[in-house]
């Protein structure tokens, strides 16, 4: 007559903290992402706008705002790398801690 009603599971303190970790990792790196589309767009844009007015100067200047992009888009991406390293090194810190 008496049915069991399962209990809720519950996640040992470092298990969670790891999830709550990982959440934040995950979202850091969607914004991080995010932020890598707008540089692309431009840069997509530029050659495009270099390509299709086709003269040389137009051409020059596509190419030299394109190059800053690709700074920007390098900047952006080492940012990201540093970021996963420092949550990696954390968590192997916590690991062996």
């Amino acid at each position: 007559m008496w049915r069991r009603i399962p209990l809720v599971r519950r996640l040992p303190v470092r298990e969670a903290v790891e999830r709550v970790e990982q959440a934040d990792l995950v979202e850091r790196i969607d914004v991080a992402l995010h932020g890598l589309c707008q540089p692309l767009t431009v840069l997509q844009c530029r050659l495009a706008m270099g390509e299709l007015i086709g003269e040389p100067e137009a051409m020059r200047e596509a190419i030299r705002e394109a190059l800053l992009e690709c700074a920007r888009l390098n900047k952006t991406v080492g940012s990201m790398r540093t970021m996963l390293q420092d949550c990696m090194r954390d968590r192997d810190d916590e690991r062996a801690g």
